[in-house]
């Protein structure tokens, strides 16, 4: 075994031995959970991109195996499913795929790797998928009764409007689960992308440049599934078409609609925000604080610079 090799084993072996420490952070300090969720899959990217994928998956492996017989399936099955993306985000940068694809077979790894986790979590525990919305509407009917017994004040009109909103909030996560499971994936594997370039430049690797946000464009179509996905919701009633399966539909087609318009506005402030030269950390605070206020704002934003092109008329005026 040459000098290389035994040096990859064990760079492989001490970051699998962080991720397991901080699995067991995880597991006993739970508000801690976040670094496991996000160094561990990051760190393995990092051994992915210095060494290459055999080596990222078995540190993969290895944190799954320790993690099963330390924690519990459970826990390793997390832990597992999130370094599964630092194993995609590894073998991006070493093969130096464009943003788009670093950005995307991570994204549908950890989706799969998602599904896959659900499914055998359900199958273990012998729960059914299809029973877990009428068991929550059951629970908020339970406490609905509760809240009446021990507030007069509460009338049963009242009681009836929160069980009926609960209803109408399990039956559109039914109906848009898979979409938003897609989205969360893609949002945690740019996450893990941005925190493993930090990494790499702080250990002086050559990792390929990732598109910076400020230079996305969302493609304009995005703007029509938003619109396509309004009519559906708003107006199949109008014409009759009010089933299931078309609100099913205009509920996915509206939520990936207003992702893509509020991607494309969060790409647009940032670069208005760069154009007048704010700070680089006093721009993401802001981002960041714009975004968990005014998020509907960035769709209103995504969809006019696609058709007016903001960034462009900025730079033309010299700010």
């Amino acid at each position: 075994m040459n000098q290389t090799n035994t040096r990859a084993m064990v760079e492989t072996a001490f970051v699998s031995a962080i991720g397991i420490i901080l699995t067991a952070i995880s597991v006993y300090l739970p508000v801690f959970g976040f670094l496991s969720f996000f160094v561990t899959p990051a760190a393995i990217g990092i051994i992915g991109t210095k060494w290459g994928f055999k080596y990222s998956v078995v540190g993969t492996i290895v944190i799954f195996l320790l993690s099963t017989m330390l924690f519990g399936i459970f826990n390793s099955l997390t832990v597992g499913l999130f370094a599964l993306v630092g194993v995609g985000v590894g073998a991006g940068h070493r093969l130096s795929w464009n943003t788009l694809k670093r950005l995307l077979v991570p994204s549908i790894m950890m989706f799969f790797a998602v599904l896959f986790t659900i499914v055998a979590s359900y199958t273990v525990t012998g729960v059914e998928l299809s029973s877990v919305g009428p068991t929550l509407v059951e629970q908020a009917q339970s406490l609905a009764n509760e809240a009446m017994e021990v507030n007069p004040s509460i009338t049963q009109a009242q009681a009836d409007e929160f069980v009926e909103s609960v209803q109408k909030n399990v039956d559109t996560l039914g109906d848009m689960f898979f979409m938003a499971i897609a989205i969360a994936a893609t949002v945690y594997t740019y996450v893990t992308i941005q925190i493993s370039l930090w990494l790499g430049h702080r250990l002086r690797l050559s990792i390929p440049a990732f598109l910076a946000v400020e230079q996305w464009r969302m493609p304009i179509w995005g703007a029509g599934i938003f619109a396509l996905g309004i009519i559906g919701f708003h107006g199949a009633s109008y014409v009759h078409l009010d089933n299931p399966l078309v609100i099913a539909i205009s509920k996915n087609l509206l939520l990936l609609g207003n992702f893509i318009c509020s991607i494309h506005g969060f790409a647009a402030l940032a670069d208005i925000m760069t154009s007048y030269r704010v700070s680089n950390k006093a721009k993401w605070i802001l981002l960041f604080a714009y975004t968990l206020i005014f998020s509907q704002a960035l769709v209103i934003l995504g969809i006019i610079d696609m058709f007016l092109d903001l960034r462009s008329r900025f730079n033309q005026r010299g700010y």
